[in-house]
């Protein structure tokens, strides 16, 4: 007898190890099924589709649902359902800190309720009712600590969930989260994706706003760097060659950077293009980009710019400054500011702008810039600042009259690079370089 007892001991522990077993073999099948059907997906909906429904299936539920959090009003969406009727799933929105249930769910806890039907944390018992639900076991959706809603699978009747059950739900609830996050990621990298596309096309498109070639011209010289910080820059300067031989000069900084500033550029450019062929002076065409500015920006949008116009023989510039860096003229190793003008662009329509003359003589250096150069730091938080740029000019225009313009610009550009080092600057610069033959 103890030995038929003994022997019924250790044939019930192998029966209940084997059934220990086979349950373990199914959740792993399970498991190994749900993640082979979600990885076969393309879209976050026909992955959540598949998820509840192979819950579903594999658990032999009666229903199954996901609840996606927004994170900006706190309400749990509706994202997937199965075998729940739209009667059941038409209430009212659920902000997850008014459910004790889906709180505690998103505390990272798994919920089990024995009966929905007469749990006093239910919000909708009378709908649980109608729909015949009674144990329901819920998990949270979670990915690197970040929750992202609640799985519910639903038996109708009561039910004690296994272990086995808890642990299936929970795994299939992380895979799930997984899936969404991978595919919010993939969403996120293929639109930053689009709009480089679209940021790299609009630069192709700016740099073309810019000259190709500097004018030739019998009693002029120009030289010209242009450095932008970022793919689209707010800087930008421009010649405007006149059949009489004159030559406009325009050097101008939009505030801001990226896609707005470019924008402003590109709006500031045409109108002046259009304007300076058809007025008298240069600050009439500053008046009438100053009037456009203002129309079309805010209050916090605004340009800076210098509009020259160099004679045709070579003797005399009439220019504008719209609150801009002054034109530097080198002559004899002195420097003249020429900074008349007006306020910047696009802040005041009744802005009234002046414009001034300056006689021009052989090797006259004139030298403008946007306060990229000026205001450009190194690794001591010091700028380069207009005193260390008058002295480059000094240096570097007293050179030889035959150097090349270009190398004067070049040499300019890079005691600005020397100063500053490795550090990163934060805005475009730009140096137009004119030397009086």
């Amino acid at each position: 007898m103890q030995f038929v007892q003994q022997l019924a001991s250790i044939l019930t522990k192998l029966a209940y190890n084997a059934y220990q077993l086979r349950c373990r073999i199914d959740d792993l099948k399970a498991m190994h099924e749900i993640a082979s059907k979600l990885a076969g997906r393309t879209s976050l909906q026909e992955i959540l589709d598949a998820a509840t429904k192979t819950l579903v299936d594999t658990m032999i539920l009666r229903a199954a649902g996901i609840r996606l959090l927004d994170e900006e009003t706190g309400v749990l969406k509706l994202a997937s359902s199965c075998n729940l009727s739209e009667e059941y799933l038409d209430k009212e929105s659920i902000i997850a800190t008014d459910s004790e249930i889906d709180r505690d769910v998103l505390d990272g806890k798994t919920i089990y309720i024995r009966d929905l039907r007469t749990d006093p944390r239910n919000l909708f018992p009378e709908k649980a009712r109608k729909e015949g639900l009674a144990s329901v076991l819920v998990a949270p959706l979670k990915s690197g600590g970040r929750q992202i809603g609640v799985i519910r699978g639903y038996m109708d009747y009561i039910y004690e969930f296994s272990p086995f059950d808890v642990a299936l739900m929970e795994a299939v609830a992380s895979q799930v989260a997984s899936a969404i996050v991978n595919q919010r990621l993939r969403k996120e990298a293929e639109e930053a994706e689009r709009l480089d596309r679209q940021v790299k096309l609009a630069a192709d498109i700016q740099r073309r706003m810019f000259p190709r070639h500097n004018p030739k011209h019998p009693h002029y010289e120009f030289g010209c760097i242009y450095q932008p910080n970022f793919d689209l820059g707010g800087d930008f300067y421009d010649f405007i060659e006149f059949k009489h031989g004159q030559v406009g000069i325009v050097i101008a900084d939009v505030v801001g950077k990226g896609v707005p500033a470019s924008l402003m550029m590109a709006s500031a450019r045409a109108t002046l293009r259009s304007a300076a062929k058809r007025v008298a002076t240069p600050s009439e065409a500053v008046q009438e980009v100053n009037m456009r500015l203002w129309e079309d920006s805010v209050l916090s949008e605004f340009v800076t710019a210098f509009f020259g116009l160099l004679s045709a023989d070579g003797t005399k510039i009439r220019y504008c400054n719209a609150g801009h860096e002054p034109l530097l003229l080198l002559r004899g190793g002195e420097i003249t500011l020429l900074e008349k003008g007006g306020l910047v662009l696009g802040l005041d329509p009744d802005t009234e702008y002046e414009f001034a003359e300056e006689e021009l003589q052989p090797d006259d250096l004139l030298v403008l810039v946007t306060d990229g150069v000026v205001e450009a730091m190194n690794y001591d938080d010091e700028t380069y600042g207009r005193e260390r740029l008058q002295s480059s000019i000094r240096l570097h225009g007293s050179m030889a009259p035959d150097m090349p313009i270009e190398l004067i610009a070049k040499q300019l550009f890079w005691d600005v690079r020397r100063f500053v080092g490795l550090v990163k600057q934060m805005d475009d610069i730009t140096l137009v370089v004119v030397r009086v033959k």
